[in-house]
């Protein structure tokens, strides 16, 4: 069980984890995604405790506090995924979720579940997941349930998992009606991706394929997710 003084130092290395992504990891950058000051004892804590550095407005997250901070994001982060893509959590129940998962995740869960995902580079929300070490390493002590379209044998169908995809192609992709969930059937792969989905055939780039992560096809006799 975290304490409350725990999860309140996590929540805290977990915000100026992204501020530092946007860099804006100033005090003043703090204060405006705080405004009841909540955080200003807990700030104090931490610089106590050698995860951040204060001179004047700036902040800095020291090596120890670098290292907190990004394995609390990954492990957030993750469970954005996890909620959103396997469990078909609401989004307006993902966030809470992942809060309550980031604090008790094990670094061995973390990375199985990122294995399972697939290795997803972003949350649902686009924002960059971490790499961890299963990431570095490319392990595949166990089979990704989770591979590229591209991955797949042509004539097989499989249902989306979710789209490693931002901004433009994302939107592209989705006004195509390729998203989570939806089930597509590999037509061919050269000399250019062709998809069925609802019975129409569509023809994709070699590049926005790899972007598609679907549901490994079950051998024959299993289904699928």
């Amino acid at each position: 069980m975290v304490s409350p003084k725990d999860q309140k130092r996590d929540e805290l290395l977990e915000l100026l984890w992204h501020l530092d992504e946007s860099h804006a990891l100033t005090m003043s950058a703090l204060k405006e995604h705080d405004g009841s000051g909540d955080f200003e004892q807990s700030l104090k804590d931490i610089a106590i405790s050698d995860y951040v550095r204060i001179e004047g407005d700036a902040i800095a997250l020291t090596p120890k506090g670098k290292e907190m901070a990004r394995d609390i994001t990954r492990s957030h982060r993750l469970a954005e995924r996890l909620m959103s893509d396997v469990l078909g959590a609401p989004d307006q129940d993902v966030e809470a979720a992942a809060c309550e998962f980031e604090h008790v995740l094990a670094a061995g869960l973390v990375d199985s579940i990122c294995t399972l995902l697939g290795h997803p580079r972003t949350c649902p929300h686009g924002n960059p997941i971490p790499e961890g070490k299963c990431c570095k390493e490319a392990r595949e002590t166990v089979q990704s349930a989770v591979i590229s379209l591209p991955e797949m044998e042509v004539g097989t169908a499989a249902k989306v998992a979710f789209i490693n995809a931002k901004d433009a192609r994302l939107l592209k992709l989705m006004s195509m009606g390729i998203t989570p969930g939806s089930e597509i059937k590999l037509h061919q792969k050269y000399p250019a991706l062709v998809i069925e989905l609802e019975q129409s055939q569509l023809a994709l780039e070699d590049a926005i394929g790899e972007d598609i992560k679907v549901w490994r096809p079950a051998r024959r006799g299993t289904k699928n997710p």
